[in-house]
């Protein structure tokens, strides 16, 4: 492995140090947190300025037992900035596989928010060396069933996705607004430091061509005839208030892999490890420490 390490102004706002680890034809952002216990592979959610350390740094605390790896997908924090293609997930899934196997990592267990979730799908059924167990939280990955938890909120995301670019462009009050009306139940959970993060993060190249243009998402590919293959543990663990899907979404998640157990987690939206992080942790260590075998 020929990853450097890199100093970034991000651990200024107490972010981890990290480096860039080969990625195929690219690099992954990627930071370590704690040396021993079982290697635990955070990905993070497609929200403006998000990283997995942005989405999952308040947890990580209550991980202290575990390796905890925290990678940046392509076009979030200070990974590569590239063009996505149509099938975005499995492209997401390729790049996050050749960084774990470049760091000699596999049998790791998945914590994923929202679009990281999808991705972490994609490994288990494709790189299912590389994958333990995964839980995700608010990813949408079947098309069949998605969408807002209301029209009302459906409406306000669209709104909301499509004024972040225009006028003005990007801001950090953009940033908390999205953060307050579409992935937090409770305002006064918004983090300042998160925030200031994720402000700084938008700035750079990754993160600047895709929400600062507007293309952050697209439309990725509907994964849910790839779903039968995952031949993993999966556990759905849904905010009961998350804006972009209704609970019976995650039940059907459960039902098309072959092994999913659902959470419903009350008190929280689309980020509950931001929300409640000392709970989600707790549910989440007790589930992964449950065996893995699928005959069980």
């Amino acid at each position: 492995m020929t990853a450097s390490t890199t100093t970034t102004g991000a651990e200024e706002l107490g972010a981890p140090p990290g480096r860039l680890v080969p990625a195929g034809d690219h690099q992954l952002f990627v930071s370590e947190v704690g040396e021993g216990g079982r290697p635990t592979v955070f990905l993070h959610g497609g929200g403006p300025g998000c990283t997995s350390w942005t989405d999952f740094g308040v947890a990580i605390p209550y991980f202290d037992d575990r390796r905890c790896v925290l990678v940046d997908m392509l076009n979030y924090g200070y990974s590569s900035a590239v063009e996505y293609p149509p099938a975005k997930w499995a492209f997401h899934a390729k790049h996050v596989a050749a960084a774990l196997e470049n760091l000699g990592i596999e049998n790791a267990d998945f914590v994923c928010n929202s679009q990281g979730g999808s991705v972490a799908l994609v490994l288990a059924a494709e790189y299912s060396h590389l994958v333990r167990k995964v839980v995700l939280s608010g990813s949408e990955p079947m098309h069949r069933g998605r969408g807002g938890r209301t029209p009302e909120l459906a409406a306000l995301t669209a709104q909301l996705v499509a004024g972040f670019t225009t006028g003005e462009g990007p801001t950090r009050e953009k940033i908390r607004e999205i953060m307050v009306k579409l992935e937090y139940w409770d305002p006064a959970a918004v983090n300042e430091t998160t925030l200031d993060l994720r402000w700084h993060y938008l700035q750079q190249p990754g993160p600047a061509s895709t929400w600062g243009r507007g293309i952050h998402a697209g439309d990725p590919e509907d994964l849910e005839p790839l779903l039968a293959e995952v031949k993993r543990r999966v556990l759905v663990l849904w905010g009961r208030y998350d804006v972009f899907a209704t609970p019976a979404y995650a039940l059907s998640i459960a039902d098309a892999v072959p092994y999913g157990d659902v959470f419903l987690m009350d008190q929280g939206g689309h980020h509950m490890e931001e929300e409640r992080p000392q709970d989600f942790a707790a549910i989440v260590k007790t589930w992964l420490d449950l065996p893995a075998d699928t005959n069980q």
